[in-house]
Formats: C-alpha cells, structure tokens, sequence
C-alpha cells in the first residue's frame, strides 16, 4: 500500500510540474497580448479659414502624423465647382471643417455640427488653457460646444514710413483715438507728381463696426439690426474720413485684401487701419517699407481694436472617425504646435499662454524690427451671434453704404432704407 501511495504522489508532482511549465511558456503563436496597430485613416478637412499649403503642412499634417501616424490629413479648397452645399448634397462632408466664428451657428444649424464636449472630454482637453471668450463664442446658448478655436483674427494700422519720412511728418503712434488718426491723415494728404496721396484708409465700415460687436441681422428675431445708433456712429466715421478732399476711395466698401494690395502695390496710402495683412505686406515681393501702430479706438471703446474673431475646427456630424479627427483638435490646439504657429506665422493663439505673444513673429524674417507688441495693447470686444442670413444683410447695407459715400444718400436715409430692404430679404428667405 505505501509503495503504490508513493508512486501515486510521485505521478502527481510529475503532472503538476508539467502543468506549470506549460503556463509560463506560452504558444510561440499567442499574440493577443499585443497591442494593435490602428488601421490607417484619410481625414479630409475643408478649407474655409484662409491657409495656405505650407502652413497645413506645418501646423496639421505633420504634427499630427509625428504623434499619430496612422492619421493622414486631406485638404478641400473651396473652389467654383467645390463648395460646402455641394459636398453635402452629394454626401461627401468632410470630416473636419475650418469656420470663422461668424460661420459657426450657420453651420449648427444646418445639422452639420454636433456637440464634440464629450469627445474633449474623452481626449483630456483642457478648455482652461484657453481664452475663456474664445470658448464661450463656439457653444450654443444650451452649452453645446461646437467647435474649438485654433487661431484669432487681430486689427494694426499699417503705416509706409517712407511716405512719412518723405512729407516729414511723425509715425504713427500707439494708443491714437480715431480723431487723432484722422488729423495726422490730413498731414499726408496732397498731390506731388501727379501722385494723390492718401491719409488714412479704414477700409470699410463693416471692419469700424467690429469694437461694437455689431450686425446686420439679429440671431435671435431674425430682423434686421442695421438702423441704430452705434451703427450710425459707424458711418458717421466712415464717412468723415472717405469724404475729405484727397482721401476719397474710388471703390468704396472693397474689402481688406483689396486695400492691402493697393497700400504695397501704389504706395500712395500712409495709413492702411485693417485686419491681419502682415504676410500680404511683409512678403518679400512687396518692396514697402512699412511698420504697424495700435489700431486707432473711439473714445468710449479705450483700447478695442475690433470683434472676437477666431478661426476653428469643427468635426462634422456625418464623419466616420470622429475619436481620430477630435484626436487633430488635440494636436493643432497643442502648447507645442499653437506655439510653433505664433513663432512660425504670426497667428494669434487663442490659448491664455503668455509665451504665444512673446514669442509672436520671433521667426518670421519679414517681421524683424516691427512694434509686433502693438497689437497686444488692445483687446477685443466678444463675438456676436449671428444669424444664418448676416452675409445677405450685409451685402444689402454695404450696397447702402456705397450710395451713403457717394453722397446719393444721408445716413438716416441710408440706415432706414438697408433696414427696410434687409427684412425684405428675409420675409422671402424664410
């Protein structure tokens, strides 16, 4: 009995030895524990802030694939035949759209948006890293967040020092109210040469009106908002300064990339007040000798250059990646690379890092030697809502304003009439 009891134990050991071999040498062909490589993903992201090739590649295609490269990115211009309406119709919305601020609602209201904070949250995106004003201006009055801001649009007055040097009159300074900016327009104006020179060109009324944060069209009743007091200040201002004799526009109300072009290309404007041209003039092709001032503020809008203003990112509703695509706001909305485009060129963050302004431009050749730090004096005032139909308001008031300068029109007459053709408008939109 003992001996089968011990042959028995002995068996048993043998077993159980085997046993445990077994469960720490796994099968050579046992991979379940290792991880998995993601599929390979084509984003497309549309094109409506205005970039160009370059700057997507820096500042999306290749920060994205050094952290994630299974991630590639496509850009769709907008072009003639390639519009967002016409990628909808035909079902080929892109996975991440680019809008202003002023564009995002429309989109949220076409069902094209939806509500990316649990997607952030998912992410760990911290929304305390940036400027709180910038966050509050792409959600809904519901605290639905649409979209997240990766650059901010900014106001200087651009100045040719040479004409300035030329006339022998100052530069221009930083902290200049409206008034002032006009008297020292006056110095400049004259004839030499055959040559009108112009003071001051403000650009248009629309770009005044951003220190109000005003519309054309109200969001909330969808009527027009245009015939009011601080617009009538607006055109007050505008029209003070298009009407003096020499610093009349032919075309009025052109737009800021126009006025740009005539400020480097002509040379016969001293000061260009205007949105971010600084690549447009600081281009080496230009041959200006040009430098920046605070841009101008009315007196009871101390230090307000304009609108809160940003360019964002939206993912679409329809996208099939939408944990990759948020996976591209995280990245682009990155200290690193939000810095990288400070540095690189001269956006404005809308993250509260203080490093983003001091470092603003430091490797943009073209702005060496420029009061960069001027346009840092002033702030924004915040960005209205606005409703579907404030690019057809405008149209129709901008019309009103050209009858207003051309002197057809006075400024009641001219606040009541765009009023009057804007719900017009919109009794036929609706």
């Amino acid at each position: 009995m003992k001996t089968r009891v011990v042959y028995g134990f002995a068996a048993l050991m043998i077993l159980l030895s085997s046993t445990a071999c077994g469960q720490t040498e796994p099968a050579p062909d046992n991979q379940a524990s290792a991880p998995k490589t993601p599929e390979p993903v084509v984003l497309t992201v549309y094109q409506q802030a205005e970039i160009s090739d370059e700057d997507f590649q820096l500042l999306f295609v290749e920060p994205v694939k050094k952290k994630y490269p299974y991630i590639d990115l496509k850009l769709v211009r907008l072009d003639k035949g390639v519009t967002l309406d016409n990628l909808v119709i035909s079902g080929e919305v892109p996975d991440i759209l680019t809008p202003p601020h002023s564009g995002v609602l429309e989109l949220s209201q076409k069902d094209i948006l939806f509500d990316i904070a649990p997607l952030v949250k998912q992410a760990n995106l911290d929304l305390n890293r940036f400027d709180p004003v910038t966050i509050d201006a792409v959600r809904s009055d519901k605290g639905e967040l649409w979209a997240l801001p990766y650059a901010m649009q900014f106001n200087a007055l651009y100045y040719n020092k040479d004409l300035f040097d030329k006339f022998g009159v100052e530069y221009p300074k930083d902290g200049m109210t409206w008034d002032e900016a006009i008297e020292l327009g006056k110095k400049m104006i004259r004839n030499e040469g055959g040559i009108q020179y112009r003071g001051l060109d403000p650009v248009s009324s629309y770009i005044l009106s951003f220190p109000f944060s005003l519309t054309y069209v109200d969001a909330k009743t969808n009527k027009a908002s245009f015939n009011n007091e601080q617009w009538k200040k607006v055109l007050e201002l505008t029209q003070s300064i298009l009407t003096i004799p020499g610093n009349e526009l032919k075309s009025t109300e052109p737009g800021a990339a126009t006025q740009g072009n005539l400020f480097i290309k002509e040379k016969n404007v001293a000061m260009l007040a205007s949105t971010n041209l600084m690549a447009q003039i600081g281009s080496a092709a230009s041959g200006i000798n040009w430098d920046i001032a605070q841009y101008p503020s009315y007196k009871e809008k101390p230090n307000i250059s304009g609108k809160l203003d940003t360019h964002n990112l939206a993912i679409s509703k329809t996208s099939k990646h939408k944990e990759e695509a948020v996976k591209v706001l995280e990245v682009v909305t990155s200290d690193e690379v939000q810095l990288l485009s400070a540095r690189k060129t001269a956006r404005m963050s809308p993250l509260k890092n203080p490093e983003m302004q001091k470092q603003f431009g430091a490797e943009v050749p073209y702005l060496q030697g420029k009061n960069i730090q001027a346009i840092f004096k002033s702030t924004v005032s915040p960005g209205p809502i606005y409703s579907p139909f404030e690019v057809d308001g405008k149209k129709i008031a901008q019309a009103k304003v050209r009858e207003l300068l051309a002197g057809n029109v006075d400024i009641n007459t001219a606040l009541r009439q765009a009023d009057e053709e804007i719900n017009k408008m919109l009794e036929t939109k609706k």
